[in-house]
């Protein structure tokens, strides 16, 4: 829960207006909706003022941080290399480890890596169906059957290298590069 969600809530249970816990607190209306909308986050003074209005302690309004495991990031860009075994289980599995964590873990790179698989599967998809109906139909103008082998091994190769280069960024904690990704999660 945010510090903006918290004051809230405490606001609410305590029957309090925006503008009466800006005067009780003896702050602006505007620096009350500015924490309350997330745009700002109150400091020293700000944070006591807040405090005794609801008769609390400062500390009593921090909020505890996510914990990031440092493990987390790491697996889940390896389980993305499940399209080995089947293209689309190089996204099903990374979206089931990332929806059992993702309360636990408050990082973009899930939705990231989930965009970059599925952008990747469907291009595989495509690939697939396009040698399937070359293949029953006879379809002579894609380029022939070898070059749609060449790309499929050359999308699977790339796939892999991207996937263990991003393992390695996070196991470092370097920033990490999902790309080509269209932005289906957000």
């Amino acid at each position: 829960m945010k510090l903006s969600d918290k004051l809230k809530e405490l606001r609410s249970q305590h029957g309090f207006s925006q503008q009466e816990l800006a005067r009780k607190a003896q702050l602006s209306l505007r620096t009350i909706q500015r924490i309350e909308l997330d745009e700002t986050d109150p400091r020293g003074d700000t944070l006591i003022r807040i405090a005794e209005a609801f008769n609390l302690k400062p500390e009593d309004l921090k909020v505890q941080a996510v914990q990031r495991d440092k493990y987390f990031l790491p697996v889940l860009n390896l389980s993305a290399l499940s399209f080995l075994l089947f293209p689309l289980l190089g996204f099903i599995i990374p979206l089931i480890l990332w929806v059992l964590k993702r309360d636990k873990y408050s990082d973009a790179d899930g939705k990231r890596l989930l965009n970059f698989q599925i952008t990747w599967s469907i291009g595989l998809v495509i690939i697939y169906c396009l040698l399937i109906s070359g293949k029953m139909f006879h379809f002579g103008f894609l380029g022939g059957i070898e070059s749609m082998f060449i790309t499929l091994a050359a999308l699977y190769i790339i796939n892999f290298l991207l996937i263990i280069l991003n393992t390695f960024l996070s196991v470092k904690n370097k920033r990490l590069f999902y790309q080509p990704a269209i932005p289906f999660l957000r």
